[in-house]
């Protein structure tokens, strides 16, 4: 026969419960909190990677500058070769970016710059090629038109970073609010570029 339990004993046995329950689930609350950091984290850098990735590509096509504009002064071939490597640059800086990119539009965005740096090569290979013959006139008048293609895949690269700063910061937004959030991400976020580098056509 089982004894009547005391009232002293249940509310022991209450008071039990409660402190193992309350236990549990700060033990559950540290454990999510730590589990969240650790997926927002990685997904943010993956994030940030895209937008160094499209910075860089920016960078790449910044540094390409010039190099056409010297060889038409003083026709050193020099001024060539440092441009086809400043090219391949660019190539692999939107190798990296394609290889990052995980959404139809991000593709969309980059077989554009792509298309755009395609006929941008092409039409300042020509403006190479009058400049060799000596046919300076033809050589300078499609340059300047060529400036034009310049600025185009410029602003295109431009909006390309400007999406992935938008999609890290619409990714903290949605999750900032959430319980257990991390509440140290601000050095994380990159900061917005409010205009271009620092470019002149005269130099292109």
């Amino acid at each position: 026969m089982w004894k009547p339990v005391s009232l002293r004993t249940r509310v022991y046995a209450i008071l039990f419960t409660l402190v193992v329950v309350t236990f549990m689930g700060s033990m559950i609350m540290v454990w999510y909190t730590f589990r969240m950091e650790e997926i927002l984290t990685v997904i943010t850098e993956k994030h940030l990677q895209s937008f160094q990735a499209a910075e860089s590509l920016e960078t790449a096509l910044v540094n390409q500058k010039g190099f056409v504009s010297y060889f038409f002064l003083d026709g050193d071939p020099e001024w060539l070769r440092q441009l086809g490597e400043y090219r391949q640059i660019f190539k692999e800086r939107l190798n990296a970016a394609r290889h990052l990119a995980d959404t139809d539009i991000q593709l969309e965005a980059i077989d554009r710059i792509d298309h755009e740096y395609s006929a941008y090569i092409s039409a300042k290979d020509r403006v190479i090629a009058f400049y060799k013959d000596g046919d300076k006139e033809n050589g300078f008048k499609l340059h300047k038109e060529v400036r034009y293609l310049f600025f185009t895949i410029l602003d295109l690269c431009e909006q390309y970073k400007e999406m992935q700063v938008d999609r890290i910061h619409k990714f903290w937004n949605r999750f900032a609010s959430l319980p257990g959030r991390p509440v140290a991400w601000g050095h994380l976020l990159p900061h917005r570029m409010k205009s271009n580098p620092s470019v002149t056509a005269s130099t292109i």
